[in-house]
């Protein structure tokens, strides 16, 4: 009996691996687990620590226990009300307390432990820091801006007013922008080519809608310094896994789906409306079931019920949480910027099962710009400037998403 069930928990391990791998997903959670069932040892994992600081004359050096890559090091910059700060995150553990240094070049640093498995780093003052980086072997070394002698004290305070003047005049700029050149976006139009998606009112079509807001959200990321890829930037067909597959090869950090809705009867055209925005989760009610039905329906057809069951109660479980935050973010935002000239019902911020979200292995949403059958949606949805306030609104909630996670 001991052997029959370890033979069909093995077989279904393998299951899980081969059809992991055809949606492009991560196997590495169940391989571990058929390694120990079939006796395989499980590989040493090396735990980096940080055990020495030393400061020294324009740069400080960081020692680690083994060596480092600069592949391993995360930096990004951002503002904090009239602080400016560069952020290091390396992988690894803090062999001493937590640190705090005042330097006359800048105006702090610290380090710290930042969860149980990232050392970070974080540099700050009242100007940019123009930090630079290098690594040899065990040993980080940051070196530090040179302090301008042009910057006189009358010149540092002036700047010190000014940044405590300017304060958020609207709610759509309550988070502060986290300068986000190493921050990586993938957005998805839905359908294309031979898959119209929804065809609404006048005969207009999902895939033409989406493809020109994906398009102007592009744009919007581009200007505030993300980088950025459309998974098709054309009218033409990209299968769900593919999706997704990008997304996991350019190692992006969001991955953001856009559709618009429809209603399932003639009698609901005009009743059914408003912007709604998902998040892949197990819990799904029957309305995210129905709206879902029609996004994967010409990729996933061939797809059994019990594997789609299988899929939808084991993958994606670790970044459920940060996708609802991002789906709430991007969700509150989009409706801020429709609404300072539009009426816009809100839908809200729902589980669903979207095969397009499954293989992603970053925070992805799948964003519901509105009712393509609803004739005032549809015309809105083909208009430039509607299309410009939802574009806005990804972004910013984009940009506040950051902001949340990076500074809790």
């Amino acid at each position: 009996m001991q052997n029959r069930a370890k033979s069909s928990k093995t077989k279904a391990l393998r299951g899980l691996i081969y059809c992991s791998k055809k949606l492009g997903f991560s196997t590495k959670r169940y391989q571990k687990e058929l390694n120990l069932l079939i006796g395989k040892k499980r590989p040493k994992v090396l735990k980096n620590s940080l055990y020495k600081i030393r400061l020294g004359k324009g740069y400080i050096d960081f020692f680690f226990r083994y060596p480092l890559k600069l592949s391993d090091i995360k930096q990004w910059n951002f503002k904090n009300r009239s602080l400016y700060k560069r952020v290091y995150d390396i992988a690894g553990i803090l062999s001493m307390r937590n640190r705090r240094y005042r330097l006359k070049s800048i105006k702090g640093v610290r380090v710290a432990q930042f969860n149980s498995k990232t050392i970070r780093i974080v540099l700050e003052d009242i100007r940019p820091v123009l930090s630079k980086i290098a690594v040899e072997g065990n040993r980080l070394r940051i070196y530090l801006p040179r302090k301008s002698k042009s910057m006189k004290k009358s010149a540092v305070k002036r700047v010190q007013k000014q940044a405590t003047r300017k304060k958020i005049k609207k709610r759509l700029n309550t988070s502060l922008s986290i300068a986000p050149s190493s921050k990586v976006i993938v957005i998805d139009p839905g359908h294309g080519g031979k898959d119209t998606g929804a065809v609404g009112y006048k005969r207009k079509r999902e895939k033409d809608i989406v493809l020109a807001i994906a398009k102007r959200v592009y744009k919007e990321l581009k200007s505030k310094g993300f980088r950025v890829y459309l998974t098709r930037r054309g009218d033409y067909f990209v299968t769900l896994r593919n999706r997704t597959k990008m997304a996991n090869r350019v190692k992006a950090n969001l991955f953001i789906s856009i559709h618009a809705n429809a209603a399932p009867t003639k009698r609901k055209y005009l009743s059914m409306k408003g912007l709604e925005t998902f998040f892949l989760s197990p819990a799904r009610s029957a309305r995210a079931k129905r709206i879902a039905a029609l996004e994967n329906r010409v990729d996933m057809k061939n797809l059994s019920y019990y594997s789609k069951n299988v899929f939808l109660n084991f993958i994606n479980r670790e970044k459920t949480i940060l996708s609802n935050k991002l789906a709430i973010d991007v969700h509150r935002s989009i409706l801020a910027h429709l609404r300072q000239r539009y009426r816009v019902s809100d839908g809200g911020v729902r589980p669903g099962p979207f095969w397009v979200l499954v293989g992603a292995q970053m925070p992805s949403i799948l964003v519901e710009v509105g009712y393509i059958t609803n004739p005032t949606e549809a015309m809105r949805l083909s208009n430039p400037l509607y299309q410009k306030y939802i574009a806005k609104g990804i972004a910013q909630g984009v940009q506040n998403y950051f902001f949340h996670t990076q500074t809790r």
